[in-house]
């Protein structure tokens, strides 16, 4: 079983800090041509498999974060992105919790083990509060792919994201 890393599905142009769509159809077209453009693949191709899989509900990670997959035929590993929208929408049209924060999974069309194993992966990264909170803070691309890629900011420079478990200065 091949593991999947989250820096497997990501790189950092296909991070969006702050995506400027003004509603759902703009924001899949969107998505659909940065996965055209990273995966060398027709956009139209993708922009109709994109729209598609839309019309299923997206898994709702927790509050405000959507995430997307997709199948694409002769894809040869699978990637996302990631984007964080600058108004949240409603992508499930039932006017409940907005997503501001969108991510977008391509598999190859024959992986279905491996889709799987890359959902999961994306899922547990976006469903971490502190990650979720740089994320939204932050609308540098760099430091977006840093907080979904790494635990590098997690700890200061020197020191474990173990020691001292969080909580606040020690009594040495």
């Amino acid at each position: 079983m091949t593991v999947i890393r989250i820096t497997d599905l990501l790189a950092p142009s296909r991070v969006f800090p702050h995506l400027a769509v003004r509603d759902r159809e703009e924001l899949l077209r969107t998505l659909a041509l940065h996965l055209a453009t990273e995966a060398g693949r027709p956009a139209d191709d993708l922009v109709a498999a994109v729209v598609a899989a839309a019309d299923r509900p997206a898994l709702m990670i927790r509050g405000g974060v959507s995430l997307l997959h997709i199948f694409v035929v002769d894809l040869p590993s699978p990637i996302a992105i990631v984007a964080r929208l600058r108004h949240p929408l409603d992508l499930d049209g039932t006017g409940g919790c907005g997503t501001d924060v969108v991510a977008l999974l391509a598999s190859p069309a024959a992986g279905v083990d491996g889709h799987l194993r890359a959902l999961a992966c994306l899922a547990r990264r976006l469903r971490r509060s502190d990650v979720l909170a740089h994320v939204r803070a932050t609308k540098q691309r760099d430091l977006m792919y840093l907080a979904l890629t790494s635990d590098e900011w997690c700890a200061p420079h020197g020191a474990t994201a173990s020691s001292n478990s969080g909580r606040g200065p020690s009594a040495a």
